[in-house]
């Protein structure tokens, strides 16, 4: 930012801050800057526009911190001398409203110990509120202000210049102004939804973060859920009966899941005895199988011992042999399987086997 003319504002002799055409020109202003202590001179001329500018050639004030201090004071003097604003809506909850004072009481000290806010005013009823104005950090105060239980408006002024700020501070309330703290407001919550037939009840963060339900049922605005600071804690406008409805939808949610659960469990047993005689069945059918091969190579092997021991030697035949190569026979000789191990053609006799010791009746 260039700060050239943006000085348009300074603070005269008797402390209050004055615009750059209701003073005399040049030093002859009486004005300084209320930061740093330093002279100012008023320019007033016809090719540049009209500002203050520090006196001093060597100085070495920050002319971001000088500007906002003087914006903080004119601040407080514009709500001094009109004594009323216009304040925001809470949270959405109760409208914004003018207030008007009838005391209005400033600190005119920028950097303090205290812990006092920048503006207390007290309305005609008795109620006290307090403003404090911040820029993109809390400069003025080395500690926090203490605004608990109190009515507390914060006003942000880093979007503002000087001059913008009147109007900023007499004109609707923007997203910049929020409320610190609202005790009438808090107390009221209830009862001003009660009013419109609707039951909800403030709760803090602690208590929703100990709540067994997952789709939180508290009030939203904007698709968000309404979270409202009071005295240092976040609180939320849960809706009791909709989340009586919930617990109720979540009971039955679980006894359906139980009730589902025992059902794929019933289902898998089931599946699973199913497999086990399957698989016993198989078992013993397979052992009813190799008993029934056992029985029939005894049955054949019986029988080619009986058919052996019927027929005569001269009766036996190469071709009558297990170990015969049926399809390898030609012209009238047997071929063998064993002829290698038994040192024999392999195009051998069939009258071979007569007096083959390896000959072993094949049964057809």
């Amino acid at each position: 930012m260039s700060y050239g003319a943006d000085f348009i504002y300074a603070e005269n002799a008797q402390g209050r801050i004055v615009h750059v055409d209701e003073v005399a020109r040049g030093l002859n202003c009486g004005c300084h800057c209320p930061c740093c202590g330093e002279p100012l001179q008023a320019r007033q001329g016809d090719m540049r526009g009209h500002g203050f500018k520090h006196h001093s050639k060597d100085r070495r004030a920050n002319l971001k911190i000088c500007y906002e201090v003087i914006m903080y004071k004119l601040a407080e003097q514009i709500i001094l001398d009109n004594r009323c604003i216009k304040a925001p809506s809470y949270y959405h909850i109760f409208p914004g409203k003018t207030l008007d004072f009838v005391e209005v009481k400033v600190d005119s000290c920028y950097e303090r110990e205290d812990k006092q806010p920048d503006v207390i005013a007290k309305t005609a009823d008795g109620v006290e509120y307090l403003i404090e104005f911040v820029f993109s950090s809390k400069v003025q105060h080395k500690q926090p202000i203490d605004y608990k239980n109190t009515n507390c408006l914060e006003i942000n002024l880093a979007n503002q210049t000087m001059d913008t700020l009147n109007a900023f501070l007499t004109s609707e309330p923007t997203d910049d102004w929020k409320w610190l703290n609202n005790d009438i407001y808090f107390s009221q919550i209830e009862n001003r939804y009660k009013a419109a037939n609707k039951n909800i009840k403030v709760v803090s963060e602690d208590e929703c973060a100990e709540c067994e339900i997952k789709d939180c049922v508290a009030a939203r605005l904007n698709g968000s859920l309404l979270t409202v600071y009071n005295n240092g804690k976040t609180y939320r406008l849960c809706k009791p009966d909709s989340l009586q409805e919930a617990k109720e939808r979540e009971r039955q949610e679980r006894l359906l899941e139980e009730k589902l659960k025992r059902e794929r469990e019933e289902q898998l047993r089931l599946v699973a005895e199913q497999r086990k005689k399957e698989e016993e069945r198989w078992l013993q059918e397979q052992e009813e199988r190799k008993q029934q091969q056992e029985e029939r190579k005894r049955a054949i092997e019986a029988e080619r011992l009986r058919l052996e021991a019927s027929e005569l030697p001269s009766e036996r035949s190469c071709f009558n042999c297990k170990s015969n190569l049926k399809w390898m026979n030609r012209n009238g000789y047997a071929n063998c399987g064993m002829y290698i191990s038994l040192q024999i053609p392999k195009n051998t006799p069939p009258d071979y086997a007569q007096t083959c010791k390896r000959y072993q009746r094949k049964i057809e």
